[in-house]
């Protein structure tokens, strides 16, 4: 039978590329080590490794269980801490992106005021990787931020907020107030990957192709070159913190609109740890969430 064990050994195998370092790095010797590795290939009946002079690959059949294995081994991690725990001080497992810092902190602090035996455990991170975390168990309920999936999840909303446009100072504007879409035709974009989609949907809807200069994955990467002058990007109103002495401007498009909503899993009641941050968050009379 497949052990915790044998994927703690596999999952060091994997992350090394070498099976003696993987030993070395367990401080035992690697004998034993292979001889767990075969085990593990027999009772799964396929072929984890391509062993070579140079270490080992993972096959398919191992990249899907490494993947597996990951989440597996995390949630375990955090089962001990929260067992070892218990009886001492609760513990709220929670994921928060880096753009909802600003939107969750308040409740947080409110939280932790109202529930001093409550510690936290946080998982920075990407909206979609949060989510997966949460659908694993690696966590108890995340700050996300839409587009995303809600069907799948319990959720309710934190905050709505417009769309903005970055520039640089330079950068000369017929006006100071609130722009639309067409007023961004004559400038070269920038364009987080996260919202590129909703963006570009909102110019086609008023038959407009905008100059996208650069999709980014990183906002803070996108303000340098924002600083260096090469181009306008759009971003949710909550990163304006990230943009001091550049020129912001509201987008006033109600197409564009992004919410903040805290997510928890589906299908049974909340634990109560969780239950008690989303009466702090909402009330306890709040509406019921969305779905």
């Amino acid at each position: 039978m497949m052990e915790l064990r044998q994927l703690e050994y596999f999952c060091k195998i994997a992350e090394t590329g070498s099976i003696n370092e993987a030993a070395r790095r367990m401080n035992m010797s690697q004998p034993p080590l292979s001889y767990q590795m075969r085990q593990l290939e027999d009772e799964l009946n396929v072929r984890l490794f391509q062993r070579s002079s140079r270490g080992v690959e993972l096959t398919e059949a191992g990249r899907l269980l490494y993947s597996r294995s990951a989440s597996l081994l995390e949630y375990v991690r955090s089962t001990r801490q929260a067992v070892a725990e218990a009886g001492k001080k609760r513990v709220l497992r929670m994921g928060i992106t880096s753009t909802t810092v600003g939107t969750i902190m308040p409740y947080i602090s409110l939280f932790s005021q109202r529930y001093p035996d409550v510690n936290f455990e946080v998982r920075d991170g990407a909206t979609f990787t949060l989510f997966q975390y949460l659908l694993d168990g690696i966590i108890d309920i995340s700050v996300a931020r839409t587009p995303l999936r809600l069907e799948e999840v319990e959720s309710a909303v934190l905050r709505t907020e417009p769309m903005i446009a970055v520039s640089p100072p330079q950068q000369q504007a017929e006006h100071d107030g609130p722009i639309r879409l067409p007023e961004l035709l004559d400038r070269p974009l920038i364009l987080y990957r996260r919202y590129e989609e909703l963006i570009m949907d909102a110019f086609h809807q008023q038959q407009m192709q905008p100059d996208v200069f650069c999709l980014c994955d990183d906002a803070r990467d996108a303000m340098l070159w924002v600083e260096a002058g090469l181009a306008t990007a759009i971003f949710p109103q909550s990163m304006s913190g990230l943009c001091s002495g550049l020129r912001i401007q509201t987008l006033d498009e109600p197409a564009l609109e992004t919410q903040s909503v805290l997510i928890w899993k589906k299908g049974r009641t909340p634990a109560q740890v969780v239950q008690d941050f989303l009466d702090v968050c909402f009330g306890q009379n709040r509406q019921p969430p969305h779905r």
